[in-house]
């Protein structure tokens, strides 16, 4: 008989976790797919993100960005992924969505453009802040221009790689005045720095909201893009 009543009472516990745990799941993916709606992510047919259109996805864990001297850095490390099936690419997609509205850090980039002049600010500022002496003001006529240049310095070849990427200024002479254009770039609120990053995210209206996937600021996709 005791031995009957513990098992009665372990199938009630049990039956009640189990319900707690499914009501609890419950609501919290009601509450994951409300707030995709919300913020107006893409759906996967609307989406361009590197998991529906790329051949081959790098799909970032963890990453570093950083001001060394006047130049801006990030170092990204993640899974190198090539040619993976269909049902993998939406399941990232999905996930991609629900980790950025689990996110409790509310961490979000931002899409900005950087014009000749506000280049030469941006580089002027950094290069204060590592000599401690302000760039002389520029005669936009006859002086070289300040631009900024992306670059890869190092592609991720294997599954478990790292990609590193730099943001650069270079001096352009009056001569090529006419080749000076406006830069998109992903600005980071956080640290009040850009991101060296490529892709269609660059596409997207200034001022548009990325949110972040995870806790790093190179943790983004365009899966993301708010609306």
């Amino acid at each position: 008989m005791k031995v009957s009543t513990n098992k009665r009472s372990l199938l009630l516990v049990t039956g009640t976790t189990l319900s707690v745990v499914t009501g609890a799941t419950s609501l919290l993916i009601r509450y994951v797919r409300r707030e995709i709606q919300r913020r107006g992510y893409p759906g996967w047919e609307e989406c361009q993100c590197d998991f529906k259109n790329q051949e081959t996805i790098f799909q970032v864990w963890h990453s570093r960005h950083e001001q060394r001297g006047e130049t801006i850095v990030s170092q990204e490390w993640g899974t190198y992924l090539v040619h993976p099936p269909t049902w993998l690419r939406q399941l990232l997609h999905h996930s991609t969505q629900a980790l950025a509205v689990l996110n409790p850090l509310d961490r979000y980039i931002e899409r900005v453009t950087l014009s000749p002049q506000q280049s030469y600010q941006f580089a002027g500022i950094l290069h204060a802040s590592t000599t401690n002496e302000d760039l002389p003001e520029p005669d936009f006529q006859n002086e070289a221009y300040v631009v900024w240049r992306r670059e890869i310095l190092h592609v991720p070849r294997y599954l478990f790689d790292a990609c590193l990427r730099r943001l650069y200024p270079v001096n352009l002479p009056p001569s090529r005045v006419s080749d000076v254009e406006a830069l998109p770039v992903l600005w980071d609120p956080a640290n009040n720095l850009p991101l060296p990053n490529e892709g269609p995210l660059l596409d997207t209206p200034v001022g548009t909201r990325i949110d972040c996937i995870g806790w790093a600021p190179a943790q983004i996709a365009y899966c993301t893009v708010r609306r």
